[in-house]
């Protein structure tokens, strides 16, 4: 049983990492400048994906990687960040796409916390049963 819990919890983890990567995506889909070591830089913010990697032993791992192609450019030669042709270059997040995401990761998230609580009471029954 607590192999079930351990795969359910794992599943979990993913699915909140998975929630707060989208919003973090969401959340930057305008950043055209980003800071680093408190210096603002001319770099967009870089979208972020979730790849859930299997484990052997049960459950899952959530790797967050680059999205490829993570940025687009669209002109706009009055805004400060653009450069010398007049574009800037922004995070290419497609809105509809996180929140389909988002939804999925809830859906993922309640499917095992629903797994362990059945986990939970299968194992209550059988110490009720023994015992």
């Amino acid at each position: 049983m607590s192999t079930a819990i351990g795969s359910a919890l794992s599943g979990l983890a993913a699915a909140g990492r998975r929630i707060e990567v989208t919003a973090s995506n969401i959340a930057n889909q305008s950043s055209t400048a980003t800071r680093v070591n408190g210096v603002t830089t001319n770099k967009p913010y870089i979208p972020k994906d979730v790849v859930q990697i299997s484990l052997g032993a049960g459950g899952v791992r959530a790797e967050v990687r680059d999205v490829p192609n993570p940025t687009t450019k669209y002109y706009d030669p009055e805004n400060p960040q653009a450069g010398d042709d007049g574009f800037v270059e922004a995070p290419n997040v497609d809105i509809a796409e996180q929140l389909v995401k988002q939804q999925i990761a809830a859906y993922d998230y309640k499917a095992n916390l629903k797994s362990i609580k059945i986990a939970d009471r299968l194992q209550q029954d059988l110490l009720d049963i023994f015992g």
